[in-house]
């Protein structure tokens, strides 16, 4: 590779040079500034440019490939190789660079030492590493038919816990499942519609976080806009979701459009209403699937979670 490498070497540095080196090397591969195909320079030119021992560059150069990364010929030298290794460190690489690029532009603006930062968060790794990796794990527990998948990217989103989940159609079939997700659960989570329900199931055996959702206010003021008598369907994974949905409109004293409450699961009846609709509400889960049915009619219907909600689960770490 005839182009110069912008490769450092610090002495001053807490880890061993040939540590830098070949991690700078595997920075590079994994961000495709060097492309299989690439040569690395001649250790005696890496060694000149950097000032440091052959031995050292030639001792990386040799981990690299023992690492599959590069090839090695004698007469030929180093070369990056094609394969499983450096696909894979590519795609390690990407999403590291786009953390550090955070990390480094938070340190900026809290006027940390990136050096410091760097070696101290090697320390972190052998002091809490394994810790920080444990995460609790909670069981959702909910029906096919409303956005679950709203509620379950939530969950997971607001507490940092592993989020496994039971739908409770699936009983009473599968009650030896629904006990060993249980047993492995921290506690259970929960809709408002099946609050009750689930309290029965588990008894005193888990804690149960009830949470909720609601709709944005804007859709609301842009819902009571329709014309009077206007055929409206709201649209979820199931009927039940679809009526949750009309339910709220209702509850904010929209009373003046024809409402339809429909789910995706019956897809001839979704078909039929949307010749006739005038506007059609579909939540998250079901948008695309909608929008191919009835583009012009189609209008997004997101859900928010309460406040005391989101509250709940980010508290439950602190539990």
């Amino acid at each position: 590779m005839e182009e110069k490498l912008l490769l450092q070497a610090d002495a001053e540095l807490t880890y061993s040079i040939n540590t830098q080196l070949k991690e700078q090397l595997k920075w590079l591969i994994g961000m495709s500034r060097m492309v299989p195909g690439d040569m690395l320079p001649a250790a005696g030119d890496l060694a000149d440019q950097l000032g440091i021992n052959r031995n050292t560059v030639s001792l990386v150069y040799t981990q690299l490939k023992d690492e599959g990364i590069v090839s090695i010929q004698k007469g030929k030298g180093t070369q990056v190789l094609n394969g499983p290794r450096v696909e894979e460190l590519i795609r390690k690489r990407k999403p590291m660079y786009e953390l550090w690029e955070r990390m480094v532009e938070e340190a900026s603006e809290n006027h940390l030492e990136l050096r410091e930062l760097a070696v101290a968060g090697m320390a972190f790794v052998q002091l809490f590493g394994n810790q920080a990796s444990i995460k609790p794990t909670l069981l959702f527990i909910e029906c096919k038919e409303h956005d679950h998948i709203f509620y379950r990217k939530e969950i997971a989103r607001l507490s940092g816990a592993t989020v496994q989940s039971f739908f409770l159609e699936q009983l009473p079939d599968s009650m030896a499942e629904f006990e060993k997700l249980l047993s492995q659960a921290d506690a259970v989570v929960t809709t408002l519609n099946h609050s009750d329900q689930v309290h029965k199931l588990t008894g005193t055996r888990k804690t149960v976080l009830t949470i909720g959702a609601t709709i944005d206010f804007s859709l609301l003021l842009e819902i009571a806009k329709l014309s009077s008598g206007s055929k409206v369907g709201f649209v979820c994974l199931g009927q039940k979701g679809g009526q949750w949905m009309a339910q709220r409109v209702k509850e904010a004293g929209v009373q003046h459009i024809e409402y339809s409450a429909l789910g995706t699961n019956n897809p001839q009846a979704l078909e039929r209403f949307a010749d006739g609709a005038d506007k059609i509400y579909a939540s998250s889960a079901v948008y695309d699937e909608v929008k191919s049915l009835a583009p012009d009619k189609t209008v997004h219907f997101p859900l928010i979670l309460e406040k005391s909600s989101e509250n709940l689960l980010k508290d439950f770490l602190k539990i």
